[in-house]
This record gives C-alpha cells, structure tokens and sequence, in this order.
C-alpha cells in the first residue's frame, strides 16, 4: 500500500485508503486456520517474505507458541526455508534472527485466496518445496503460514501443542502429530473453496 501512495503524491493526488480486513487473516480464514488458535499459539506476527529489490529479509526466530504469516516471497521459497531451518544461522545475523525452525512443522502456502481458483498447500518446512515443485505453475497472489496453526483445526482438530513439558519428548509428539495430520503423505493439496464459501459467493453474485 505505501509504494501506491507516494507514487499517487509524486504525480499530485493524495491517495485514501479505505480500511478492510487485511489479507494477513482473511487468506487463513479462508483456509480454516486460525492464527491463534488457543491451546496452539499465543500471538502471530505478519512479514514480507522478501526485501526491497528483491532482497532477503531477516526473518524472527522460532517460537513454539507463534504463528508467522509472510507476505509475499512463494517465488523464493527454497531460500526462506533454508533461512528458517538451517542450524549454523547465528542469532541476530544472516536471514534469521533467533532459533531455528524445526523441520517438521507445519506450513501452509495459500494461493489466491477466496478466490474459485484458490490453492492451499500444506506440509512440513522439509516437504513443501517438494510439494511446490508438483503441482506445476504458482497462483499468485499467495501467501506462507508458518506454524503449528496450521494443523490445529484440521477435522477433530489438535490444540495440545502448549500443553507438552518440552522436557518429555515433546519433539517426537510433534513428530506424531504431524504424522496424523497427514495421514501417512509428504503434503496435501487443496483445490477450491469449500463448499460453505463457494455456496456463499454464488449467493452474493449479481444475477
């Protein structure tokens, strides 16, 4: 929004801006994630998946109870994954500002949101690039939801994940959560709106 504004004031109008709910929760409401979900995460944070120029980002470090939205940056997955997951990043420098992301959890690309031709694509940091890979060419806009949010709510849901002493295994039950969560696959892909929306769409178009 702010590059549209200023280019708007360098040619002498001054832009308003009519407030909506942000892309940052519809495109996972649409999704059936919430972001957080109690039980599950305590807060979220939204950042641009890449910089000026195209430019890498330095993105937050890992929090159990945390879901992070990126805004932008499908196209430079490979390269946000590496920077979440990679070990030997050190604290406050590099492309992560913290601890590192487990490969095992939860991420979800959402690809043109609300839309009839909306994609959700969900798996782990470890399988999505994969995942990407399959299913041929991206649907832009999209947008990566990254955490345990992700999984929470999906059929009998799972909102346990705060519960865990990380001092008893609790990396092997997230292992197991995911596992049950994907039953048995490397990913998911979801094709549409659900039913609810799609019906409610069709009902609010001009006839």
């Amino acid at each position: 929004m702010g590059e549209e504004i200023l280019y708007f004031r360098a040619h002498g109008f001054e832009a308003t801006v009519v407030p909506g709910v942000s892309s940052a929760l519809a495109g996972p409401t649409f999704s059936n994630i919430s972001l957080t979900q109690r039980g599950v995460a305590e807060s979220f944070i939204v950042c641009t998946g890449v910089g000026r120029q195209g430019k890498a980002v330095s993105l937050p470090g890992y929090a159990r109870n945390r879901t992070m939205v990126l805004l932008m940056g499908v196209a430079r997955l490979s390269g946000i994954i590496d920077g979440l997951v990679q070990k030997d990043v050190e604290d406050g420098k590099g492309r992560r500002d913290g601890a590192a992301y487990p490969p095992h959890l939860p991420i979800a690309i959402i690809e043109s949101a609300s839309m009839p031709d909306q994609r959700i694509i969900t798996g782990t940091l470890e399988s999505i690039q994969a995942a990407m890979d399959s299913i041929g060419e991206q649907r832009p806009p999209g947008m990566i939801v990254v955490g345990w949010a992700v999984l929470a709510l999906w059929r009998e849901g799972e909102i346990t994940v705060l519960d865990d002493d990380e001092s008893l295994n609790s990396e092997t039950r997230d292992v197991q959560r995911v596992e049950k969560w994907l039953n048995g696959r490397s990913w998911r892909v979801q094709e549409g709106l659900s039913k609810e929306w799609a019906g409610l769409a069709d009902a609010l178009m001009p006839q």
